[in-house]
């Protein structure tokens, strides 16, 4: 009877224990989530601020939940509106533009690049259609190149399409490397055909506007999709 008691006891013990750690465990993931969400709305705080260092901070937490490895829909969000800031995202002071930090937007849209999926794509195509800072727009390129191309090539239609305005106005190396890199995976990706790569690859090859090593990559990326295609 006694020893049947101690295990009744024991039991009763052990019901406890486990209720206490479920509940223990249960405000554990709340207490996460709580934490997370309050640091989303302060890097949401920093990223709209009109200081410049302070945006670079909810960069840099940014970044660090992005290592960390699945990062919450919110910084997408954030990001995507940090990318647009000063072109689109405006905040006016004393008749100017107070928010306008190409450096900030290019970090924004580097690190769009390395979040998968159609939200992405979607900023960044929104940013180069509406950008007027070559760095900014070949960052663009890069992120969206990161992205991948498929069968359908409007991504890469959008691309060579704002190029050739920069390529009539202000020719820039880094964007020509940039459009040039994507051309070659887009052919490396797919086997659609667009002819605008050969204009493109061909024009930038020939224009004394971009410097040598430019015009020589663009030579050798335009021999490598010839011969992969078999022209």
């Amino acid at each position: 009877m006694y020893l049947l008691w101690n295990n009744k006891i024991l039991v009763v013990v052990f019901c406890v224990v486990t209720a206490v750690t479920a509940v223990a465990q249960d405000l554990s993931i709340e207490e996460s989530y709580l934490k997370k969400s309050v640091e989303i709305m302060i890097i949401s705080e920093q990223a709209r601020s009109a200081d410049r260092q302070t945006k670079l901070a909810a960069l840099g937490y940014i970044r660090q939940m992005m290592d960390k490895g699945n990062p919450p829909g919110d910084v997408q969000e954030i990001l995507s509106y940090m990318a647009l800031e000063g072109i689109l995202n405006k905040i006016r002071a004393e008749g100017h533009t107070a928010n306008n930090f190409p450096d900030i937007r290019m970090k924004a849209v580097e690190y769009l690049g390395d979040l998968k999926g159609q939200d992405a794509v979607n900023t960044l195509t929104r940013v180069l259609l509406v950008e007027n800072e070559p760095s900014v727009t070949a960052e663009a390129i890069r992120s969206l190149t990161k992205q991948g191309f498929d069968e359908n090539s409007y991504t890469l239609d959008i691309i060579l399409y704002v190029f050739r305005n920069y390529d009539n106005k202000m020719p820039n190396n880094v964007l020509a490397i940039s459009v040039i890199d994507s051309c070659l995976a887009f052919t490396e990706n797919t086997e659609a055909k667009n002819p605008w790569i050969y204009s493109t690859l061909l024009g930038i090859s020939m224009n004394p506007s971009y410097a040598k090593p430019v015009r020589n990559h663009a030579g050798r990326t335009l021999a490598k999709i010839y011969g992969k295609t078999g022209n």
